[in-house]
């Protein structure tokens, strides 16, 4: 969809920070390591949200990518992020759009949110203010107020949240923030 695709060796790096970070959990819950075979089903699986994220996203897609049960999958997210699939899911488009919302306070929440997966401005508003406590259209006017003028750079804002440098802002606002999800 993209116009810019993601290195492989991006790609690699992004799966063994990944990793890294299932085994040290799998670890300091269970005190041995996890199985490559279930951390793999997981970093897939990050992957896809990744990808996809602006895009409607089931269990269904899950099982197909990961080849494993959507039981399987709930248990092993469950098991490494206390959550489902799809409520981590979540929890990174609301980070995500908290970003955004850093990174172009000019843009409209609509479409903000749109890009973020949120089919409507409604869900994504309730979703916002329920896990950060003040709507967004309020935490929107605190970034405008603190932030200055900004000289454009290089590469629009566009670009980070629709365009070719998408999957690689995404990808380090999810390592940067993964203790958190």
């Amino acid at each position: 969809m993209w116009d810019h695709k993601i290195s492989n060796a991006e790609k690699t790096l992004f799966t063994q920070k990944i990793m890294d970070d299932l085994y040290k959990r799998h670890f300091e819950i269970y005190g041995k390591h996890a199985h490559t075979e279930k951390a793999l089903c997981i970093v897939t699986v990050i992957n896809h949200i990744i990808d996809n994220i602006s895009e409607d996203i089931a269990l269904e897609d899950l099982e197909k990518i990961c080849g494993k049960s959507r039981f399987d999958i709930c248990r092993m997210f469950n098991l490494f992020y206390g959550v489902t699939p799809i409520k981590w899911m979540w929890r990174v488009r609301l980070a995500l759009a908290k970003e955004f919302i850093h990174l172009a306070p000019d843009w409209s929440l609509t479409d903000i949110s749109y890009a973020c997966g949120f089919s409507s401005l409604p869900h994504f508003s309730r979703s916002f203010s329920r896990a950060y406590n003040k709507t967004p259209l309020k935490f929107k006017q605190s970034v405008t107020k603190s932030t200055k003028p900004v000289i454009k750079k290089e590469s629009s804002e566009y670009d980070f949240i629709f365009g070719i440098q998408r999957s690689d802002f995404s990808r380090n606002m999810l390592l940067n923030n993964i203790n958190s999800l």
